[in-house]
Parts: structure tokens; sequence; C-alpha cells
């Protein structure tokens, strides 16, 4: 490697604590300045997380360890689906399985170079994303549309365009997550550990392949998941049974590093995950993710940086594991170019015109029809109609957060062609049963996905429900249903004759499921999943 010597001079400055602090990635969320700046002046942090930060205090934040550190600070992020995932009034790709939907790598890889540009612009360096999971599993509450699809290549296809377009001119690098592979089980690795249990040569030809394209793409880090793989690993206990991958080193060290051959920088996940913290004593957390092979502590406590210290004095871990760790962290760095100056200049700015119209030309080409048995698309009304929305979501609360639309922008693109929309949200029977026959169209809308889900479920609950209580809201002639998140609504509503599946609720998914409900496109998108009995992945 071109810059090894550099960083192998680097190392040889820091101290203990300052090398161990190379290995933090603390988080911001709920955090005051002065005690950020304790955490790098008593841990020497190097890194942290940000969410819904502003460009100023994100700044501020990268300042506040350039000030105190030999080396620059790094700021990462989840940038699942653009800088609109990380900050309310930023522009949002369709989340990611609309870009399985869309099935064009190029487009993918073109939005991906202008994420980079203005996510640099707001001073994030890493991206802990794409995700690089698998969802076979309909019921897993954590993957869904935050997955490309289930079909590998596919998988490895997109994510490798998206891992190419982010790190092109080195802004932001990415990080392929959940290893070794979420979307199996049908529980939540926030609440326990998750099992991936599929036999070692089927992991090897569909996880396994997925991984070996992305290290091939260069991708600069793998995240570690709280996913247990029992089929290249050993016993815990009777009580844990298979340990999660973040504390395996079977699964970092022998699997990842040694037989896929990555030598980028392993980032554990949350720690602060029940699927990790539940695994061993809670003093031993950190301890074991390093000596496991982990580079990169996500969401640390303080005490995880004087467990580690603590370990390597005693010599429990090896010196030369700490060197190693921070030789991985000191090279994202480099790739980022945060070891050329401290506050590198912006070279290329960003063009928010031309990362809107790409996110919404991966919208208009990711809708797809899966049902339309009663003819009633494309949809044929004059101005002036009456249209009935009914929103399915996550409560009866409107839902306004930095990392989720609500479904708003429907309505006025409906109410902009010249329609008369009544919209309500978890209606009730009684808010439509007497006055049904007055509209023209009804719009049942259901936003429950991965950033929506109620904890460990997807599933509908009884206040979704009630406008089908005793069928009323069929009798209506034209109903049309359409999932702007998890895509196997069908199984719950199995009954309807008219589905969409749009994948997201990004403001540039509603106005191309407006415009291909009117027929100005057409329903482009290919289904990237399958749902046995209901429906097909599409090539």
């Amino acid at each position: 490697m071109q810059y090894k010597d550099e960083i192998i001079s680097i190392i040889d400055s820091l101290t203990l604590d300052e090398m161990i602090g190379q290995m933090m990635c603390f988080s911001t969320i709920k955090m005051e300045d002065d005690e950020i700046l304790d955490l790098v002046q008593t841990t020497k942090a190097g890194s942290f997380f940000v969410s819904n930060e502003t460009p100023e205090r994100i700044k501020k934040i990268t300042k506040l360890m350039n000030d105190n550190l030999k080396c620059p600070g790094m700021i990462a992020a989840d940038i699942e689906y653009g800088p609109g995932s990380i900050l309310q009034g930023e522009i949002r790709l369709p989340e990611p399985m609309a870009w399985g939907a869309c099935n064009d790598a190029e487009l993918i890889r073109a939005a991906h170079v202008e994420v980079a540009r203005r996510c640099r612009e707001m001073g994030v360096h890493w991206n802990f994303a794409p995700v690089a999971d698998i969802n076979y599993n309909p019921d897993n509450p954590v993957t869904n549309v935050r997955a490309v699809s289930d079909i590998p290549e596919r998988v490895a296809r997109i994510c490798c365009a998206a891992v190419e377009g982010m790190q092109e001119n080195g802004l932001v690098m990415a990080g392929c997550k959940h290893f070794p592979g979420d979307g199996m089980d049908d529980r939540n690795q926030h609440f326990c550990i998750t099992v991936n249990a599929l036999d070692f040569q089927k992991w090897m030809d569909t996880y396994g392949y997925v991984y070996k394209e992305l290290i091939k793409a260069d991708v600069a880090s793998v995240m570690i998941g709280h996913i247990a793989f029992p089929a290249y690993d050993e016993k815990l206990n009777d009580w844990v049974g298979y340990p999660p991958g973040s504390l395996s080193y079977n699964i970092i060290t022998k699997l990842l590093k040694k037989e896929l051959g990555f030598d980028g920088c392993v980032v554990s996940d949350a720690l602060s995950m029940v699927g990790a913290c539940t695994a061993v004593p809670l003093d031993r957390i950190a301890v074991e993710f390093v000596k496991a092979g982990g580079d990169m502590l996500l969401f640390p406590l303080k005490e995880h940086f004087y467990q580690i210290k603590s370990a390597v004095e005693s010599g429990e871990i090896a010196m030369d594991r700490i060197k190693d760790a921070v030789y991985r962290v000191l090279v994202l760095k480099k790739r980022a170019g945060l070891l050329d100056e401290k506050e590198p200049e912006k070279q290329f700015p960003a063009d928010t015109c031309k990362l809107a119209a790409l996110a919404q030309e991966i919208a208009d080409k990711s809708i797809t029809l899966i049902r339309n048995y009663d003819h009633l698309l494309p949809v044929s009304l004059n101005k002036g109609a009456r249209i009935l929305i009914l929103n399915i979501k996550k409560d009866r609360e409107k839902e306004k957060n930095y990392y989720s639309s609500d479904l708003d922008t429907i309505k006025a693109e409906l109410e902009n062609r010249g329609f008369l929309v009544t919209s309500f949200d978890n209606a009730t029977r009684a808010d439509f049963v007497d006055h049904l026959e007055v509209y023209d169209l009804v719009l049942v809308n259901c936003k429950l996905g991965s950033k929506d889900y109620r904890g460990g479920s997807l599933r509908i609950d009884w206040q979704h429900i009630s406008p089908f209580w005793r069928g009323e809201i069929l009798k209506h002639p034209k109903v049309i249903f359409t999932s702007f998140g998890c895509p196997y609504k069908i199984y719950d509503f199995p009954y309807l004759k008219t589905y969409i599946n749009a994948y997201s609720s990004s403001e540039s998914t509603q106005r191309a499921f407006v415009k291909a409900l009117f027929g100005e496109i057409g329903f482009e998108g290919k289904s990237p999943v399958s749902l046995k009995g209901f429906f097909e992945a599409e090539s």
C-alpha cells in the first residue's frame, strides 16, 4: 500500500491512550458540546457518529477533535438513502429496496456520487451503508425495505454500485452491513442475538458472494452485526447459544478477514444493542470485540476505553492487535483525505438539483404493479373528482422526524392536478362510512417499513384494519392499495384486487406514484423480492 509507511509512522508517534481513542466512535445523540469535549480529552476519541445534526454542529464537533488530537477527527453517519436520512429537509433517495426494483446500477452509482458530495459538504466522512443484507424472511423487522432484494446477485450489483459512487472522489467512505448477514431471522438484533441459519456452502453462495463482490469493489469498512452464524462458529454456552458475530473471533477474523480477505476497517454495530450486551458480562463487551478482531467500537461507553487499556496493560490484548486496529482506522481516514490536512477543502461542491433529479429517476423506475384485477390502472378522472385517502401508519400521530417522510406529498400532487382530496390517518369506519359513495376513487396508502416498525414486527394492528371491518371500504368500486414501505402487505390484505408496491415514503416516491397512477409514467419497477403464493421477483 502506497501510504503504509506514513501510517506506521503516525502509529509509532501515538501513546496507548491515543491509539485506543482512534478505535472509538461515540454517538453525539443528546450529547452537549462539553460532554463531547470531555470524551475527546479523556478517551482521545477520534470519531463521532452524528444523527439529525446540522452541518454547523457537525463541523463544530470535528473542530473539537482536531483542536485536541494528533490525528484528524472523523464523522460517521447512517446515510442509507441520501443526506435526508441524517437531516430533515435534505434530499432523500427512495429506500434501498426501491433501488432493487429500479434495477439500474449505473443510476444508483451516479446518485451516490452526488450523495457523497452533499454529505462531505455537510461534514460527514464515513457512511455506515449500504445495507448488504438479503431479505429472505418477509417477517424480518430490521432489513425489509432497507435491503435491496432477496436475490444475492442483485444485492451485490446494486450495493457495489452504491459503494463505487460513494467512494469515487474519496469524499465519503462506504461501510456495508450487517456481516455475517441479516434477513434470515424474524427477530430484531436490537432486542436479542439473531441467527443466520444457512449451512456454510449456502452462505458462501449467497451472503458470502455478496461480501466477496463488495470487497472486490474496495468497500472501506464492514459493520459486524449481533448475528450468530452457527455453521461457522462454536457455542458460547447453553443459555446464550452461539455468540453474535460482533464478539466472535471465528466470524470477524477467520471468516471475514482471512477467508474472505477483507483488509479494511471492521466496525461493530451499536454496542448498546441487547444482541451484544447480553452475550457476555457488561465489562467484557469492548475487550471481547477487540480480541475477536474488531477495529472500531460503535456507541461505546467511556468505561470501554479504560477496559481495553487495562486488557492491553495486563497482556490479555496484544499490542499488535491494537496497532492492527489503529492501522485499519487510519487507512480509512487516509482514504477520506483526512490525514492530508485537518480541514480538507470542498473540492467537489454538491449539485442538489442533480441529486434531486436522480432521486426522482430512481423513484420513477421503481413503482411496481402487483395486481390490477379490476383494470383500474391507469386511472382516468376529470378535474374536480373527489378522492378519499386512507393512510395506514405506525400510529395516529403525525410522524415528523428526520429520517421518514409523511404522505403529505401525495395529497399535494393530487390537489395540484385539480382533484378534491379528503385524507385520514388510521381512519375508523365512522370517518367515511356515511358518505363513501361521494368519492370517485379511494386510495389506501400503507406506510409501515423498517423505519416505522413497532419494535419486533412490521405486521398490521387493530388500528390499521378498521376501514376493512365488515368489508366497508371494499364496497367502493375503485379501491387502490399501495404500500409505501413493506412490500409484503398483500399477505395481510390478500383480498385486494389492485395492489402497488412503492417501497419508500420519500417525496420523490410519492410523486412517482401519482404519476404512475394516472399513466404519466409506466409501472416500470420489477419486484426485487418474492412472496410465495402472491408474487415472484422479476429479473
